[in-house]
């Protein structure tokens, strides 16, 4: 039985709200949501739930829903973050009523401190981080939004949350980063999870934390983030290194008699690690270093070529790459090849630097 859906409201004051909804509309539309209204109010379908947009004479009305608290925290958190962008100059200390109540903290915060370290490869460093009451984390949502402190900050300022939803994030020598994980393995019941982080130098957040952390430093973390794969007997991945311990981990839970191919893009041969698999899918390394000649790119290439199958077999398609490759994959797959929503996603994982 479905789980019961949760729903928040509130009403904001705007200008010109019917604006604003064309706005989110093809927002979301460019996102490949499933979006159903008019210029006067429409509901859109997200993976974790629903926000419902409608005009009123002063403004907009909201709803959004999930099928938890935490998920009703984190659509309003995405929709006002949304308005926020659309309509910077605009008052949007709203009060919302219904689920998702506010306890001034993000949703499921956990600090967690810097265990054992192990180097996978020249440029996979694992972590081990501790932290209790993890069992929210033990799920099929396997990303995690984690939140960096200054270096040798002893006792860090993090972030809050509003009652309009939005996180409060700390600044100047407090400023908090935060990017996008993948929780490699957990052991929710001892204490513990290990996250991969790709290691390119001392000029990202996450990489320059990897290099530099020390056993007890502290970091924190909120989500969990991401969905379940759909059943299928025939699968496709498709990544770089920011997407391999997504890949792994899924590789890993993938019962027997699922066939298809996981594509891997690397730098060279030693980059290269063993995935456990006991699925009958192939994996292939795609090495940068190699030399051949690219079309369109290592990872479009080698997405192009598969033969997905047209028969009986249900088949899904996941693909977690680089900003420029997005779009090239999503298109392929859903206007070249005929995918419906359900049968794909292509997620961007990373920007190469330059880009906001």
């Amino acid at each position: 039985m479905p789980s019961p859906v949760l729903t928040a409201k509130t009403r904001i004051t705007l200008p010109d709200s019917a604006a604003i909804i064309a706005r989110a509309s093809d927002y979301y539309k460019s996102h490949d949501c499933d979006v159903q209204g008019d210029a006067n109010a429409i509901r859109v379908s997200v993976s974790i739930g629903h926000v419902h947009l409608a005009c009123n004479d002063a403004g907009l009305d909201i709803e959004v829903g999930a099928t938890s608290d935490v998920g009703v925290i984190q659509m309003k958190s995405a929709i006002i973050s949304l308005l926020q962008g659309a309509l910077p100059e605009a008052n949007l200390d709203c009060r919302w009523k219904g689920a998702g109540k506010s306890n001034g903290k993000l949703p499921n915060f956990r600090e967690l401190t810097v265990g054992k370290m192990t180097d996978l490869s020249p440029h996979m460093r694992r972590i081990r981080l501790h932290g209790a009451d993890l069992a929210a984390y033990d799920t099929d949502s396997i990303h995690i939004r984690l939140l960096i402190p200054p270096r040798g900050q002893v006792a860090p300022k993090w972030p809050t949350l509003a009652d309009n939803g939005m996180p409060v994030w700390p600044h100047g020598e407090n400023a908090i980063e935060q990017r996008i994980y993948t929780i490699r393995d957990i052991d929710a019941a001892a204490g513990w999870m290990d996250v991969d982080f790709v290691v390119h130098g001392d000029n990202g957040p996450g990489s320059s934390f990897a290099i530099h952390a020390c056993t007890g430093d502290l970091v924190a973390m909120t989500g969990p983030l991401g969905n379940e794969l759909p059943d299928a007997d025939w699968m496709l991945f498709a990544g770089d290194e920011t997407a391999l311990p997504a890949i792994s981990r899924y590789l890993n839970a993938m019962p027997p008699h699922v066939k298809g191919h996981a594509m891997i893009e690397v730098g060279s041969k030693d980059d290269i690690s063993d995935i456990a698999t006991d699925s009958a899918i192939e994996v292939r390394w795609l090495l940068r270093d190699c030399g051949d000649d690219v079309e369109h790119s290592l990872i479009q290439d080698a997405v192009r070529v598969i033969s997905i199958p047209k028969d009986a077999h249900s088949v899904y398609c996941w693909a977690g790459v680089e900003q420029d490759d997005y779009k090239p994959i999503h298109n392929f797959w859903r206007k070249d090849i005929g995918l419906t929503r359900d049968q794909c996603l292509a997620m961007t994982f990373w920007r190469k630097a330059g880009r906001g």
